[in-house]
């Protein structure tokens, strides 16, 4: 939970950036000094609660579910507990636990994002626009995350809560899978070197796991496989954030539910393929950091339970 509050401010600019023109803002800069002076300090944490609740099931939900598919594949490829899996087969038990935290997440998101960006159209870096980001900042319809639930089921019905769940299955399906994938090969290659040093310097040593790892090996490998879940899986982030917050944007051209077609079409006119990634450097730079500590706290909670298990 600690985490989420120091990455939450990224998070907003990010979702600003991917759903903003650029004549609201100019650049990451210019969205983070904006919203400072037309919001303050409470600006960049809108919308915070929701994912405060939805980060520890979708967290429980993909370290559980990654762990139970290995065992699933395991016996369907009569596999014994004792021997790797590939890494193919790594990719697909986190993508199949991302495609089941994406029935967690996309409500919490569809909250967070229209709470995130409901009152910014009104900004713009112009004089004339500047003199006007305080009011737009005054101007919203939700109060909190159970105004924005309760007009959705109000207006949309249930099915309201679960728009853009095709993006965000989608999403998580391919990043999930990357962001296991990648921590289990960096793991691999630092265990493989560790390996060679090892041979050379005590001859018959027992083979070292991944439990063997040290703290720097774990941020590393945790670090990158957040770099690599953001850049596989942001295109597909920046059309869910579209549809998602698509009728609390002025500039939205489609009413009701947009399609994703015509959502690609729309992010695609605003700046080609430069405006599927927009965001994407400020979402990286907490990406490492975050993710870093999330798996180091996800390794270091094994070992422990494990040698509470041998005492």
């Amino acid at each position: 939970m600690m985490g989420k509050f120091v990455e939450y401010p990224f998070d907003t600019v990010k979702v600003r950036l991917q759903t903003s023109e650029t004549k609201v803002f100019s650049g990451t800069f210019d969205c983070l000094a904006q919203t400072w002076r037309n919001e303050g300090f409470r600006g960049f944490y809108r919308g915070l609660t929701s994912p405060l609740v939805g980060a520890m099931a979708e967290n429980a939900i993909a370290f559980y579910a990654y762990n139970r598919l290995q065992n699933v594949i395991r016996s369907a490829t009569g596999t014994s507990a004792e021997a790797e899996l590939s890494l193919p087969q790594l990719f697909v038990s986190g993508g199949l636990s991302g495609a089941l935290c994406a029935f967690v997440i996309s409500p919490v998101e569809l909250v967070k994002c229209k709470l995130q960006v409901e009152n910014v159209q009104g900004y713009g870096s112009s004089p004339s626009s500047a003199a006007e980001g305080a009011k737009a900042a005054n101007k919203v319809r939700f109060t909190g995350p159970l105004s924005v639930v309760s007009h959705l089921v109000r207006t949309q019905g249930v099915a309201g809560i679960y728009k853009g769940i095709t993006p965000t299955l989608a999403r998580e399906s391919l990043g999930v899978g990357f962001w296991f994938g990648t921590y289990e090969l960096v793991c691999r290659q630092l265990l493989l070197l560790d390996r060679r040093t090892q041979t050379k310097d005590v001859v018959g040593a027992p083979k070292m796991s991944k439990s063997d790892l040290g703290a720097g090996s774990i941020v590393l490998a945790g670090g990158c496989a957040g770099v690599a879940y953001n850049i596989t899986s942001y295109p597909i982030d920046v059309v869910k954030s579209f549809i998602q917050t698509a009728d609390v944007r002025q500039s939205a051209t489609h009413s009701g539910r947009p399609s994703i077609l015509a959502t690609i079409r729309d992010v695609h006119a605003r700046g080609g393929i430069r405006a599927f990634y927009r965001g994407l450097g400020i979402t990286l730079v907490r990406a490492f950091p975050a993710n870093a500590a999330m798996f180091m706290t996800y390794e270091y909670l094994c070992r422990m339970s494990v040698g509470l298990r041998k005492t």
